[in-house]
């Protein structure tokens, strides 16, 4: 975990003021107990992120929400994908087999 002061050294370009802006913002949602913050790793990449966005790319304010509303959707399909493929390889063989033809024969209607 990460204090404020830690994320200011260690993320180049990002201020104070940036940094409880996009917080108030819920841009990022580190852990708050009290008037403690803590950020993690997560947090972290997340403020890199947005300082590529916002700092280097120029987005607009406007914007930001939605990209970040975006990756964290691809983000969750990615988990649910991850957990419907492992259920599918706990199947015995013959069921996989099934599945497996399923997914290309709906594949296939699409084309």
């Amino acid at each position: 975990m990460f204090n404020e002061h830690e994320i200011l050294l260690n993320v180049e370009g990002v201020s104070a003021v940036q940094l409880k802006i996009w917080v108030t913002e819920e841009w990022i949602r580190p852990l708050q107990t009290g008037t403690v913050i803590a950020f993690n790793e997560a947090d972290v990449a997340r403020i890199r992120l947005i300082d590529l966005l916002h700092n280097q790319l120029q987005v607009n304010e406007e914007a930001i929400p939605i990209i970040l509303s975006l990756i964290d959707q691809a983000h969750d399909l990615k988990e649910q994908m991850r957990l419907v493929a492992s259920a599918i390889a706990d199947q015995p063989d013959d069921v996989r087999s099934k599945i497996l033809k399923a997914v290309r024969e709906k594949c296939a209607l699409k084309r």
